[in-house]
């Protein structure tokens, strides 16, 4: 698939506040490093879904404002930030594709989708499965960085298939944890939150810390949000 003008380069404050709608977000070193490992992942799963630039755009602005919510209430916050996801405007999508980014953000934390919640259940049956494959992917990569340190700096992987069996996905952590209870309470948070994504593509996930070298920035983030899309080519 060839990526063209939907390519994005780092945005610069301003740029990033349009792209979020204007919704302030509580720790923004923790929605932008969140949202480059979602799109790790998603470049990972991509035998998977065969999703392109547009579903990624949407994973990424729901993982920008995944947390909007924790500035009006913790408790619930997911809920919050479905609300002010929907009652803003989102430069460039239709309103079912803001409801879509809503629910992808609603669905990082607690229960998973239902056609019980009104939101997902109004959305058209394409869009409710791409919810839950998009926010399984955003749930996984915010269980990666809990702490909102950055101290799981980048995930790799691959895919394993065969005939008449559930895919297989390997994810490679790279990280900077030197704390050994520290990086185990990591990996078991990313273990509990790998559920929808299971779920959602019907596989199963194994999780392998490798440690690398701390890296040349503030707090073990990243110092941009690189939106390129990459990795798609005819």
């Amino acid at each position: 698939m060839k990526n063209d003008s939907s390519d994005r380069h780092q945005l610069a404050d301003s740029e990033l506040a349009y792209y979020m709608g204007g919704i302030p977000v509580d720790d923004l070193a923790h929605a932008r490093h969140v949202a480059q490992l979602a799109q790790e992942l998603f470049h990972v799963t991509w035998p998977m879904h065969g999703f392109g630039p547009h579903e990624l755009e949407l994973l990424q602005r729901a993982a920008l404002l995944h947390d909007a919510g924790i500035l009006i209430s913790y408790k619930g916050h997911h809920k919050e930030s479905m609300r002010l996801i929907r009652h803003a405007t989102l430069p460039g999508l239709s309103e079912t594709e803001q409801d879509e980014v809503a629910c992808i953000a609603r669905y990082h934390r607690k229960a998973l989708p239902k056609k019980s919640h009104a939101v997902y259940r109004k959305l058209p049956r394409a869009e409710r499965q791409r919810v839950a494959e998009l926010g399984g992917i955003l749930r996984l990569a915010d269980a990666f960085d809990y702490a909102h340190d950055g101290g799981v700096s980048h995930l790799y992987g691959h895919v394993l298939s065969a005939a008449d069996q559930p895919a297989h996905v390997l994810i490679r952590a790279s990280h900077h944890i030197g704390d050994h209870q520290t990086l185990r309470d990591v990996m078991q948070r990313a273990y509990v939150k790998r559920d929808l994504f299971e779920h959602a593509f019907h596989c199963r996930v194994s999780i392998s810390p490798e440690l690398e070298a701390p890296p040349a920035h503030t707090n073990g983030h990243a110092n941009g949000l690189d939106l390129r899309v990459v990795g798609f080519q005819d």
